[in-house]
Protein backbone atom coordinates (compact mmCIF):
# COMPACT_ATOMS: atom_id res chain seq x y z
CA UNK A 1 0.00 0.00 0.00
CA UNK A 2 1.59 3.33 -1.27
CA UNK A 3 1.62 6.14 0.93
CA UNK A 4 -0.05 9.46 -1.02
CA UNK A 5 1.96 12.39 -2.19
CA UNK A 6 1.09 15.14 0.66
CA UNK A 7 0.37 18.52 -1.23
CA UNK A 8 2.89 21.36 -0.22
CA UNK A 9 0.69 24.14 1.69
CA UNK A 10 -0.18 27.20 -0.36
CA UNK A 11 1.45 30.37 0.42
CA UNK A 12 -0.88 32.36 3.01
CA UNK A 13 -2.51 35.08 0.53
CA UNK A 14 -2.71 38.31 1.83
CA UNK A 15 -3.76 42.15 1.20
CA UNK A 16 -1.71 44.49 -0.74
CA UNK A 17 -1.73 46.93 2.59
CA UNK A 18 -0.79 43.63 4.31
CA UNK A 19 2.45 42.71 1.91
CA UNK A 20 3.18 47.03 2.25
CA UNK A 21 3.67 46.87 6.15
CA UNK A 22 5.40 42.95 5.45
CA UNK A 23 7.77 44.27 3.28
CA UNK A 24 9.90 46.44 6.31
CA UNK A 25 10.05 43.75 8.33
CA UNK A 26 8.66 39.69 6.82
CA UNK A 27 10.81 40.67 3.12
CA UNK A 28 10.76 36.48 2.31
CA UNK A 29 7.36 35.76 3.59
CA UNK A 30 5.70 38.53 1.43
CA UNK A 31 7.93 37.41 -1.81
CA UNK A 32 7.02 33.71 -0.72
CA UNK A 33 3.66 34.87 -0.84
CA UNK A 34 3.32 36.82 -4.32
CA UNK A 35 5.66 34.22 -6.15
CA UNK A 36 2.62 32.42 -7.61
CA UNK A 37 0.57 35.26 -7.34
CA UNK A 38 2.75 38.26 -9.06
CA UNK A 39 0.06 41.00 -8.59
CA UNK A 40 1.67 44.30 -8.17
CA UNK A 41 -0.80 47.16 -9.91
CA UNK A 42 -2.34 47.90 -6.27
CA UNK A 43 0.90 48.15 -4.84
CA UNK A 44 2.53 50.42 -7.34
CA UNK A 45 -0.38 52.53 -7.37
CA UNK A 46 0.02 53.52 -4.02
CA UNK A 47 3.55 53.47 -3.99
CA UNK A 48 3.34 56.45 -6.65
CA UNK A 49 0.79 58.22 -4.98
CA UNK A 50 3.20 58.26 -1.86
CA UNK A 51 6.51 59.19 -3.44
CA UNK A 52 4.62 62.00 -5.23
CA UNK A 53 3.03 63.38 -2.04
CA UNK A 54 6.95 62.59 -0.37
CA UNK A 55 8.08 63.95 -2.75
CA UNK A 56 6.30 67.53 -2.78
CA UNK A 57 7.11 67.90 1.27
CA UNK A 58 10.50 67.51 0.24
CA UNK A 59 10.56 69.90 -2.61
CA UNK A 60 8.43 72.35 -0.61
CA UNK A 61 11.34 72.04 2.24
CA UNK A 62 14.36 72.12 -0.31
CA UNK A 63 13.28 75.30 -1.99
CA UNK A 64 16.14 77.47 -1.24
CA UNK A 65 18.42 74.37 -3.06
CA UNK A 66 16.40 74.62 -6.08
CA UNK A 67 16.94 77.97 -6.07
CA UNK A 68 20.40 77.66 -6.03
CA UNK A 69 20.20 75.25 -8.99
CA UNK A 70 17.73 77.04 -11.04
CA UNK A 71 20.25 80.15 -10.53
CA UNK A 72 23.10 78.08 -11.94
CA UNK A 73 21.08 76.29 -14.91
CA UNK A 74 19.55 79.91 -15.62
CA UNK A 75 23.85 81.24 -15.93
CA UNK A 76 24.68 78.53 -17.90
CA UNK A 77 21.56 79.23 -20.33
CA UNK A 78 22.83 82.86 -20.50
CA UNK A 79 26.07 81.72 -20.95
CA UNK A 80 25.16 79.20 -24.08
CA UNK A 81 22.30 81.56 -25.55
CA UNK A 82 23.15 85.35 -25.06
CA UNK A 83 20.17 86.29 -26.48
CA UNK A 84 17.81 85.01 -23.98
CA UNK A 85 15.91 87.90 -21.73
CA UNK A 86 15.33 88.12 -18.31
CA UNK A 87 11.67 87.96 -19.02
CA UNK A 88 12.14 84.28 -20.71
CA UNK A 89 14.36 82.84 -18.07
CA UNK A 90 11.23 83.55 -15.42
CA UNK A 91 9.38 81.59 -17.26
CA UNK A 92 11.25 78.87 -17.65
CA UNK A 93 11.86 78.99 -13.93
CA UNK A 94 7.73 79.23 -13.30
CA UNK A 95 7.07 75.98 -15.34
CA UNK A 96 10.03 74.31 -13.39
CA UNK A 97 8.47 75.59 -9.91
CA UNK A 98 4.91 74.22 -11.01
CA UNK A 99 5.68 71.40 -12.77
CA UNK A 100 8.55 69.47 -10.38
CA UNK A 101 5.67 67.63 -8.32
CA UNK A 102 4.39 66.68 -11.94
CA UNK A 103 7.90 65.48 -13.23
CA UNK A 104 8.78 64.19 -9.79
CA UNK A 105 5.42 61.83 -9.85
CA UNK A 106 6.37 60.44 -13.74
CA UNK A 107 10.40 60.21 -12.16
CA UNK A 108 8.67 57.65 -9.48
CA UNK A 109 6.21 55.75 -12.70
CA UNK A 110 9.49 55.16 -15.06
CA UNK A 111 12.10 54.81 -11.97
CA UNK A 112 9.97 51.62 -10.80
CA UNK A 113 9.08 49.88 -14.26
CA UNK A 114 13.14 50.34 -15.47
CA UNK A 115 14.19 48.71 -12.36
CA UNK A 116 11.53 46.20 -12.85
CA UNK A 117 13.46 45.30 -16.25
CA UNK A 118 16.64 45.54 -14.88
CA UNK A 119 15.56 42.93 -12.08
CA UNK A 120 14.62 40.48 -14.68
CA UNK A 121 17.34 41.60 -17.04
CA UNK A 122 19.94 41.17 -14.54
CA UNK A 123 18.24 38.42 -12.93
CA UNK A 124 18.30 36.64 -16.19
CA UNK A 125 22.22 36.94 -16.83
CA UNK A 126 22.26 34.74 -12.97
CA UNK A 127 19.92 32.38 -13.82
CA UNK A 128 17.15 33.81 -12.27
CA UNK A 129 13.48 31.82 -12.28
CA UNK A 130 11.82 35.13 -12.03
CA UNK A 131 9.58 36.16 -14.69
CA UNK A 132 8.90 39.77 -15.97
CA UNK A 133 5.59 40.35 -13.80
CA UNK A 134 8.07 38.83 -10.78
CA UNK A 135 10.48 40.96 -11.54
CA UNK A 136 8.32 44.38 -11.17
CA UNK A 137 6.34 42.64 -8.02
CA UNK A 138 10.24 42.47 -6.55
CA UNK A 139 11.23 46.05 -7.95
CA UNK A 140 7.49 47.92 -6.67
CA UNK A 141 7.59 45.98 -3.23
CA UNK A 142 11.35 46.96 -3.04
CA UNK A 143 11.05 50.64 -3.93
CA UNK A 144 9.07 51.35 -0.58
CA UNK A 145 12.17 52.09 1.78
CA UNK A 146 12.90 54.94 -0.88
CA UNK A 147 10.15 56.72 0.48
CA UNK A 148 12.34 56.86 3.96
CA UNK A 149 14.69 58.80 1.73
CA UNK A 150 12.46 61.54 0.72
CA UNK A 151 10.88 62.11 4.32
CA UNK A 152 14.36 62.49 6.03
CA UNK A 153 15.59 64.90 3.31
CA UNK A 154 12.55 66.91 4.75
CA UNK A 155 13.10 66.48 8.17
CA UNK A 156 16.60 67.28 7.72
CA UNK A 157 16.08 70.13 5.86
CA UNK A 158 13.94 71.60 8.70
CA UNK A 159 16.10 70.16 11.82
CA UNK A 160 19.53 70.91 9.95
CA UNK A 161 18.91 73.56 7.67
CA UNK A 162 19.89 73.72 3.84
CA UNK A 163 22.35 76.76 3.91
CA UNK A 164 25.80 74.40 2.83
CA UNK A 165 23.28 72.55 0.26
CA UNK A 166 23.53 74.16 -3.43
CA UNK A 167 22.97 70.58 -5.43
CA UNK A 168 19.38 68.72 -4.79
CA UNK A 169 22.24 65.36 -4.51
CA UNK A 170 23.94 66.69 -1.79
CA UNK A 171 20.23 67.85 -0.06
CA UNK A 172 19.73 64.34 0.06
CA UNK A 173 20.21 62.13 3.47
CA UNK A 174 22.81 60.33 1.83
CA UNK A 175 26.72 60.54 1.83
CA UNK A 176 26.45 63.27 -0.48
CA UNK A 177 25.23 65.22 2.28
CA UNK A 178 29.00 65.17 4.27
CA UNK A 179 31.19 65.87 1.56
CA UNK A 180 32.79 69.50 0.93
CA UNK A 181 30.79 72.10 -1.19
CA UNK A 182 34.17 71.90 -3.87
CA UNK A 183 32.82 68.44 -4.15
CA UNK A 184 32.59 67.39 -8.23
CA UNK A 185 28.63 66.55 -8.90
CA UNK A 186 29.86 63.36 -10.27
CA UNK A 187 31.06 62.34 -6.70
CA UNK A 188 27.59 64.15 -5.17
CA UNK A 189 25.69 61.40 -8.04
CA UNK A 190 27.53 58.99 -6.47
CA UNK A 191 27.81 59.22 -2.85
CA UNK A 192 23.94 60.14 -3.26
CA UNK A 193 23.33 56.22 -3.52
CA UNK A 194 24.56 55.37 -0.50
CA UNK A 195 21.52 56.04 2.06
CA UNK A 196 19.36 54.32 4.28
CA UNK A 197 16.37 53.54 1.67
CA UNK A 198 18.46 53.39 -1.42
CA UNK A 199 20.56 49.99 0.08
CA UNK A 200 17.57 49.19 2.18
CA UNK A 201 16.05 48.37 -1.31
CA UNK A 202 19.07 46.76 -2.93
CA UNK A 203 18.87 44.08 0.05
CA UNK A 204 15.27 43.36 -0.55
CA UNK A 205 15.98 42.89 -4.36
CA UNK A 206 18.44 40.37 -3.49
CA UNK A 207 15.66 38.93 -0.64
CA UNK A 208 12.85 38.74 -3.83
CA UNK A 209 15.45 37.34 -6.21
CA UNK A 210 16.70 34.32 -3.95
CA UNK A 211 12.90 33.78 -3.16
CA UNK A 212 11.11 34.37 -6.46
CA UNK A 213 13.83 33.95 -8.40
CA UNK A 214 15.17 30.96 -6.55
CA UNK A 215 18.74 31.90 -6.63
CA UNK A 216 21.12 31.06 -4.31
CA UNK A 217 22.45 33.76 -1.96
CA UNK A 218 25.14 34.61 -3.34
CA UNK A 219 24.14 34.82 -6.42
CA UNK A 220 21.21 36.84 -5.67
CA UNK A 221 23.71 39.36 -3.68
CA UNK A 222 25.46 40.16 -6.82
CA UNK A 223 22.60 40.13 -8.82
CA UNK A 224 21.51 43.04 -6.67
CA UNK A 225 24.68 44.88 -6.04
CA UNK A 226 24.94 45.04 -10.16
CA UNK A 227 21.82 46.88 -10.08
CA UNK A 228 23.26 49.01 -7.49
CA UNK A 229 25.84 49.86 -9.82
CA UNK A 230 23.77 50.73 -12.51
CA UNK A 231 21.65 52.69 -10.64
CA UNK A 232 24.98 54.53 -9.59
CA UNK A 233 26.02 54.96 -12.94
CA UNK A 234 22.27 56.86 -13.92
CA UNK A 235 22.68 58.71 -10.88
CA UNK A 236 26.23 60.02 -11.90
CA UNK A 237 25.28 60.93 -15.48
CA UNK A 238 21.74 62.64 -14.33
CA UNK A 239 24.29 64.96 -11.57
CA UNK A 240 26.34 65.96 -14.62
CA UNK A 241 23.74 66.74 -16.79
CA UNK A 242 22.34 69.27 -14.30
CA UNK A 243 25.90 71.12 -13.89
Amino acid sequence: MTTPDIAAPAPASSSVIEDIIDIFHSPSAVFERRRTNPKFWAAFFILVVLMSAAGYVMLKNLSSVMDAQLARQAAEITRKNPQITEDQLATMRRMGETFAPVGFALMAVISVFVLGIGVWLVGKLFESAADLRQAMVIATLASFPKLIDLLLSAVMSMTMGTNNATNMFAATPSAARFVGSDASLAVLGALSRISIGTIWATILIAIGLQVMGRLPKQKAYTAAFVLWLVGTLFAVGAAVRQG
